[in-house]
């Protein structure tokens, strides 16, 4: 029987988020009280007139004026103020709301969006300095009545109000709840789900901008908005959280909120034995052209930022066509619960997810690609943003080397302590017994930079610890990581079995084989070639002399943007099977949240291969490390 050499190494895969002294773990702590003032509803009984008007006006010590060039919408048309701050626009019968876009360099005074009348105004003022700001990115909260969800959504709250300087605003990308997609939530249901998140979140001490998801929809107003039109399952939202498309300025971008997810009854998925309605994913063409017409509206000199639950290249049609347009220069996405991004002609970034594993206790606050819960910091300083990730709770962050990471030789490792007290610094420590001085490289925003160079020619090869600590607060992180120097000082008896899968399919990510030449290394001498352009399992054997203690499996391709997907790979050796450190940690998060069947879900990425795309279930990683018992 074949045994599987695990354990050891998940359990230093976990120590990256262990709760100790000084830190707050999501599951702790108070429910901040629920605030609820009233907010602007639609009335849904009203008809929608013909024709609405009114002014923007900004406010000033001396005298109110009208404000020019503000955009004002109904979600499905814009118009723009003259330079008396007056506007006239012809709402579709479809509209719920009239609303202005924030311009930059001012903030609104009372609501920003207003239900239909025949007159409607806004008034504004102007806003602190923009050229230096900091937001916060949030996605993937899942917030119901789940005291996890509640606990850990008052921890973020907390932890904004906190910070030194505040940012300016917080931005979250889709799936704010956890109502189910399929429209089967009872009404009763989804208002709790409603009040907690907004109650929780109303007590941030800066403007949050909402971005639908397919989540947050619910079973309520069918009645009035019946399956197959495209506003069925958003009157709950609306009347929470208003408008699911608008935009907002802040210094020289244009931050748009996308929602894609429709149920236009066209999306029939079988669900546990039931065939259960599903959203349809996908910018509806009324939509698409209000996208055209809000981002056309936007500020000289201004640059656009979407915020969506996931890529707008696969989700909105002519989404290209209208970032060429209207110079969209990024993505804020979630949806897939991992800190990742892709470099596509509007790249995106995935903010990880307050969530982690949808507050699942039994995967130790984890993320699937083992990132803690948390969420995106981003410093914007004219058109240039730099942004870091912050866990939830957490100061200490290990930033390099990654879990498992195999390292040689002298190596540098790297550290950040977020919002450091007078006279905090970091420490660290190899044994968990003898602690070091790391040194201080920088302070950029919200953070101090430590680094520390360790020798591991004075360490054993295999797996190692390194654990970092704040001298003040006793916070401490953890992370295992591999020395590899191949010392061979070890041998071992009888003969090897590499085994993986070349592009197996998977509903995350597109499957890939190589297009060209691609040798298989172990230890940095190649043992195989993989077949081009083939879906295939391989079995490389190894004989006993090519084997070390630390075992490093690599990809070389000829054609420099070549690559694969592959499933966990495997080394066995005398009835064992070994797997590489982070991969065992990952298998074991995914099976403690979605059953022991999912640890062989998805895989890897190797090389350079653009897409596919990271997933919860596809990691990309290039060197594997196998990490051989002691032959007896």
């Amino acid at each position: 029987m074949l045994m599987k050499a695990s354990s050891l190494i998940f359990t230093a895969g976990l120590l990256v988020t262990m709760v100790v002294p000084g830190t707050t773990a999501a599951q702790e702590g108070e429910i901040l009280p629920l605030l609820l003032p009233k907010t602007p509803w639609p009335d849904y009984g009203v008809k929608v007139p013909e024709r609405i008007s009114g002014h923007v006006l900004l406010k000033q010590k001396e005298a109110t004026r009208g404000a020019t060039g503000v955009a004002v919408t109904d979600g499905y048309s814009v118009v723009k103020t003259d330079d008396q701050g007056a506007y006239e626009i012809t709402p579709s019968p479809d509209a719920v709301f009239l609303y202005i876009t924030r311009p930059s360099g001012h903030d609104v005074l009372g609501n920003w969006y207003k239900p239909l009348a025949a007159r409607v105004d806004f008034t504004i003022q102007e806003a602190e300095d923009e050229k230096d700001f900091i937001f916060v990115h949030l996605t993937d909260a899942h917030v119901s009545e789940n005291r996890r969800s509640l606990v850990g959504l008052s921890t973020f709250v907390r932890e904004l109000n906190s910070m030194t300087p505040r940012p300016r605003f917080v931005v979250n990308s889709g799936d704010l709840l956890n109502l189910h997609k399929a429209l089967v939530n009872s009404p009763a249901s989804g208002h709790a789900s409603f009040r907690n998140y907004v109650g929780i979140m109303n007590h941030l001490a800066m403007p949050c901008y909402n971005v639908a998801g397919d989540h947050t929809d619910s079973s309520y107003r069918l009645d009035q908005f019946p399956r197959g039109d495209h506003r069925c399952a958003k009157p709950m939202y609306w009347e929470y959280l208003g408008p699911h498309f608008f935009s907002f300025e802040y210094g020289a971008i244009h931050f748009v909120s996308v929602d894609f997810g429709y149920h236009l009854g066209k999306r029939q998925i079988v669900v546990n034995g039931k065939q259960l309605e599903y959203p349809t994913n996908q910018v509806q063409p009324m939509h698409v052209k209000w996208l055209d017409q809000d981002m056309a509206a936007r500020g000289k000199r201004q640059y656009v930022i979407t915020a969506a639950e996931f890529d707008l290249e696969d989700h909105c049609p002519g989404f290209l066509e209208l970032a060429r347009k209207h110079d969209v220069r990024m993505q804020l996405v979630g949806d897939i619960h991992v800190v990742s991004s892709k470099d596509r002609f509007v790249p995106y970034r995935v903010g990880g997810a307050l969530a982690g594993c949808w507050w699942n206790p039994r995967t130790s606050n984890l993320c699937p690609d083992l990132s803690p819960q948390g969420y995106m910091i981003y410093h914007v300083r004219g058109e240039k943003l730099e942004s870091f990730y912050k866990g939830l709770g957490q100061r200490v962050a290990i930033v390099s080397h990654r879990i498992g990471a195999p390292i040689s030789g002298r190596v540098t490792l790297r550290a950040h302590l977020v919002q450091p007290q007078t006279g905090e610094s970091l420490e660290y420590s190899l044994d968990g017994t003898r602690w070091q001085g790391m040194k201080e490289t920088g302070r950029p925003f919200y953070r101090a930079l430590y680094q520390a160079t360790i020798d591991t020619t004075a360490l054993s090869d295999g797996l190692q610890e390194i654990i970092i600590r704040s001298s003040s607060t006793g916070e401490v992180r953890s992370q295992p990581f591999v020395v590899a120097n191949n010392t061979r000082d070890k041998r071992y008896n009888g003969d090897a079995l590499l085994s993986f899968t070349v592009a197996t399919p998977t509903d995350w990510t597109t499957a890939r084989a190589p297009v060209g030449k691609a040798e298989v290394l172990l230890n940095g001498a190649v043992i195989g070639e993989l077949e081009q352009g083939k879906h295939k399992t391989y079995v490389f054997p190894v004989a006993s002399k090519q084997l070390d203690q630390v075992n490093l499996l690599s990809f070389r391709f000829a054609e420099a943007q070549d690559g694969i997907t592959l499933t966990s790979p495997s080394l066995t050796h005398n009835d064992v099977i070994y797997r590489d450190p982070r991969d065992v940690a990952i298998r074991q998060v995914k099976a403690a949240h979605w059953g022991e069947a999912a640890a062989d879900w998805g895989g890897y990425i190797a090389g350079n291969v653009r897409p596919p795309d990271e997933t919860p279930f596809d990691r990309r990683q290039n060197i594997f490390c196998f990490i051989l018992s002691e032959y007896k």
